[in-house]
């Protein structure tokens, strides 16, 4: 199967991530979900579950140093994926029209979002609902196309640490307030000590988002 990384601490092809190690990858709809016997376009959302599982189910026995038959993976209370075999690892699964993504982390949390880069977000009132005070004062600032670039990167910041967390949209986004890191990068203030945010666009459509929590799952 074919696929590619958006970024890798440790080298997944050519053995398992090391402690604190963590892949990002990226799949296309129709490959993984033919793969998995899935027809993507009669049953899309179907052919997208399949698809993820079996993305997921490689890039695990890549991070894992194990084939994909042994890779055993659950759901908790509220639908998150967990990984029963191998141990140690932790992983997080979205996907948007033809692109899956799954990303793996060794001893500490994860979540990935992605989202179409030009997804329209100003509609009248969910900035207010999802955005921190001082987001909404700065994003007034910003002409309209960059004011939706801007909501795009916060919503797929904030959706990826949520789901890292296991709790998603129930959470409050207007509480979190993601910073630009010096390391091109960003922070979550004191809200989360030694979480770890990334925004990278990528196949030109699209912004793939990556939370990292602090070692410790």
């Amino acid at each position: 199967m074919t696929g590619w990384d958006v970024h890798v601490e440790g080298a997944v092809a050519s053995g398992p991530l090391p402690p604190g190690g963590h892949a990002v990858r990226l799949g296309r709809l129709d490959e993984w979900a033919r793969a998995s016997g899935e027809p993507a376009r009669e049953y899309v959302g179907r052919a997208r579950s399949s698809g993820s599982r079996l993305l997921l189910r490689h890039a695990v026995a890549a991070a894992g140093g194990t084939q994909p038959h042994r890779v055993v993976v659950g759901r908790d209370g509220h639908g998150r994926p967990v990984l029963h075999a191998p141990a140690g690892l932790d992983v997080s699964i979205s996907h948007t029209a033809d692109v899956l993504v799954v990303g793996v982390a060794r001893g500490r949390r994860i979540g990935v979002d992605v989202e179409a880069w030009d997804r329209p977000l100003l509609v009248p009132g969910l900035a207010e609902r999802f955005c921190h005070p001082e987001e909404l004062a700065e994003l007034r600032e910003l002409p309209p196309a960059a004011r939706n670039s801007m909501l795009v990167r916060l919503w797929t910041l904030k959706e990826a640490y949520t789901k890292a967390l296991g709790v998603g949209l129930a959470y409050d986004f207007s509480h979190l307030r993601p910073r630009p890191a010096p390391d091109s990068g960003w922070w979550l203030d004191r809200a989360a000590p030694g979480w770890r945010l990334r925004c990278d666009r990528v196949l030109d459509r699209y912004v793939v988002a990556r939370a990292l929590g602090p070692d410790g799952l």
